[in-house]
């Protein structure tokens, strides 16, 4: 039995050393060496200024930026009653903000699975573009040509879609 107990003992260390600090480090080495600007969360760095990140949203509360998608993340079914007022109380919201727009698009009144998510779909970049261009004092067409020149494709469903960060600082790049 002592035998025993010994043995797990030694394996127990070792293991811990193995897999808990040399396996760890491994990790984290390729990552910086192979992944450094994703190990490192993907900064968005301004005159040497961290000022987001391309892979966590964050809320823009301004009404001449783009907003992104809802951080309240819920574990309701979506077919539940309060699930159901949480999305009109936000399409609501919505529509209070962007005046001029009629229906607003599903991501911007749903939260993503995580609460993060960066993007959202080129129509609901589009659908806050006449806010936005009241708010500045620009064209709608400048508006749009950054859309467009923002935009990527889902590789599974071929909709195209934006960073909110990336576009809302293009946005300021442009003369108001």
């Amino acid at each position: 039995m002592k035998k025993s107990i010994l043995g797990s003992v030694r394996f127990l260390i070792l293991s811990t050393l193995i897999f808990g600090g040399l396996y760890t480090v491994f990790v984290t080495g390729v990552g910086q060496l192979f992944f450094s600007n994703q190990a490192n969360g993907s900064q968005l760095v301004v005159d040497n200024q961290v000022i987001g990140s391309e892979r966590i949203g964050q809320p823009f509360e301004q009404k001449k930026y783009f907003s992104g998608r809802s951080e309240e993340v819920s574990q309701l079914s979506p077919v539940s009653k309060e699930q159901k007022q949480r999305i009109e109380k936000r399409t609501a919201l919505e529509q209070t903000k962007n005046s001029t727009e009629k229906k607003v698009p599903n991501d911007l009144v749903t939260a993503s699975a995580s609460g993060v998510d960066p993007d959202i779909s080129e129509q609901a970049a589009e659908f806050q573009v006449a806010r936005i261009a009241k708010e500045r004092g620009i064209s709608e067409q400048a508006i749009y040509k950054l859309i467009e020149e923002h935009g990527q494709k889902d590789w599974f469903s071929n909709q195209k879609y934006v960073n909110v960060l990336q576009l809302n600082l293009a946005l300021d790049k442009l003369k108001e």
